[in-house]
């Protein structure tokens, strides 16, 4: 089988988050055509956003918890601000042990995007602090019209301060609703540990195998993910890998009860990634997404 082209790859990326990359293989291979069918490109497209918003409530929650507890250690590096809460209300209270993130009626960040509502955190202790922990619940919170809910716990498992920082991350009744009252559901029981440099370029994040994620998609079809091998994430690849995938280690995607394996290399800093099933297996070239 042969290396789908630029526009279907795009749809890979899209929904790389979630792992449903299998419903391509399956699309690629019973129909003659490349191009992938239009249903299940919009249902994959929005799972990946709702993927993509609960990560980027972790990205904003980590970023601030670094800046109010100095955690950073002195690095220079762009985590020491967030440009997308340049606009929000940011409180905290070290007595109560506590944080709030207010967007208000709703304001717009980088990229034109727009959020409203609030994220709440409470936390036990600094991030790198082995036994500490933090929670993230939100109050009408919305990114661009869709609402947003859940529970996402974080706590810092590392057997001691001298190790790379060990994290649990849970996510639990997390749901996206879009305008229209469609809606997805997603659990996330899963590790990861990040693998500090002495330059925050070099900063690696993996996750580890046995973690999973799972739910019910936009059109209702159900779902699971489990790493399979570390997944690691290397933030010198960003410049080259477009689609700010792993460029190492593998998963297996479950869908309505058919497996789908999902290989992303061996550590290069490239786009490709495979996917195999039932003995078939298909090769996908990122390189050329956005251009």
């Amino acid at each position: 089988m042969k290396t789908v082209n630029s526009m279907y790859s795009l749809v890979v990326k899209n929904m790389l988050g979630l792992g449903l990359v299998a419903m391509l293989f399956v699309t690629s291979c019973q129909q003659n055509a490349e191009e992938p069918d239009t249903l299940n490109e919009t249902a994959i497209e929005a799972d990946a956003v709702a993927e993509a918003d609960f990560d980027e409530v972790d990205e904003i929650t980590d970023n601030i918890m670094g800046y109010s507890d100095g955690s950073l250690g002195g690095r220079v590096a762009d985590q020491d601000v967030d440009e997308r809460v340049a606009c929000a209300t940011i409180t905290h209270d070290k007595e109560a042990k506590t944080i709030t993130i207010d967007f208000g009626d709703g304001c717009t960040g980088p990229y034109g995007v727009t959020r409203s509502g609030i994220i709440f955190i409470t936390y036990t202790g600094a991030r790198f602090v082995p036994g500490s922990k933090w929670t993230i619940t939100f109050q009408d919170f919305y990114i661009d019209g869709r609402h947003i809910e859940g529970t996402r716990t974080v706590e810092n498992v590392s057997a001691s301060a001298d190790d790379y920082p060990k994290f649990h991350v849970t996510l639990v009744g997390g749901k996206v609703t879009w305008p229209d009252e469609t809606f997805a559901t997603r659990e996330v029981d899963r590790y990861r540990v990040w693998v500090r440099a002495s330059n925050p370029l070099n900063d690696e994040m993996h996750i580890l195998e046995g973690s999973t994620a799972n739910g019910v998609n936009r059109d209702g079809v159900t779902y699971s993910s489990t790493v399979l091998t570390n997944l690691i994430f290397k933030r010198t690849c960003r410049a080259s890998n477009k689609a700010r995938i792993p460029v190492q280690g593998t998963k297996e995607v479950i869908i309505d009860g058919t497996s789908y394996v999902i290989d992303f290399g061996d550590g290069e800093c490239d786009s490709i990634i495979t996917i195999t099933s039932e003995g078939r297996t298909v090769t996908v070239d990122l390189s050329q997404i956005g251009n």
